[in-house]
């Protein structure tokens, strides 16, 4: 029974990866909005729903991520040591999630994948929405840590520069790779900042004053 369940669940996986890998096809070559669903359901060889069972909607056939991009910061902190300083949690959260994009080979059509949303009014909206969602879940998350960043508006504070780092970073990125840098040289070029601007962020919010 197991063994089935197994089986079963690594089919439903595979058609999963497929329409997905399907839908980004058509969005780089064709642009998000042009696309529909059927065109998707045509270009995996599946039915209209079977797409809709793994995806509820356009938007989240393109950001096929969002789960883990919107816990990573997150889940850094949950899994961060006693002594490790916020900073480098987030740091570390966030060079972890930009290995497994580069693992995926995603990074390599970032620029491409950049300018699919950039061209789509309705993913621009739910960018800003997945930020947001981000932004409240980490919050949410450092309200539980200790003494000061735990405290007052700080949890907000914090989580809203971590977002602001992000955005420079994500900026960071794309400009690299636009200029024809290679995905893995751009990856270990950005390491350094990426701590460097996550202690900043921290170090910033650390010096609000008590009446926070």
């Amino acid at each position: 029974m197991s063994e089935t369940t197994t089986r079963r669940d690594r089919k439903k996986q595979q058609t999963r990866q497929a329409v997905g890998a399907a839908a980004m096809r058509l969005f780089l070559d064709r642009g998000f909005d042009s696309v529909t669903i059927a065109d998707v359901a045509r270009e995996a060889d599946v039915a209209v729903q079977t797409v809709f069972n793994h995806f509820p909607s356009k938007e989240h056939l393109f950001f096929q991520e969002r789960d883990s991009y919107v816990s990573s910061p997150s889940t850094a902190i949950r899994e961060s040591g006693a002594d490790e300083p916020i900073a480098r949690a987030l740091a570390r959260g966030y060079l972890r999630l930009l290995g497994d994009y580069h693992v995926a080979g995603l990074l390599v059509h970032s620029v491409d994948y950049q300018r699919t949303l950039d061209a789509s009014p309705a993913l621009r909206t739910r960018e800003l929405e997945l930020r947001q969602e981000r932004e409240d879940l980490l919050a949410a998350t450092l309200a539980e840590t200790a003494p000061p960043l735990g405290e007052g508006l700080r949890p907000r504070l914090m989580a809203a520069f971590a977002s602001a780092v992000d955005r420079v970073l994500d900026a960071e990125l794309r400009r690299r790779l636009l200029a024809g840098e290679p995905a893995g040289q751009v990856q270990d070029s950005v390491r350094p900042m990426v701590a460097e601007l996550f202690d900043a962020a921290e170090n910033a919010c650390r010096d609000v004053r008590e009446r926070m």
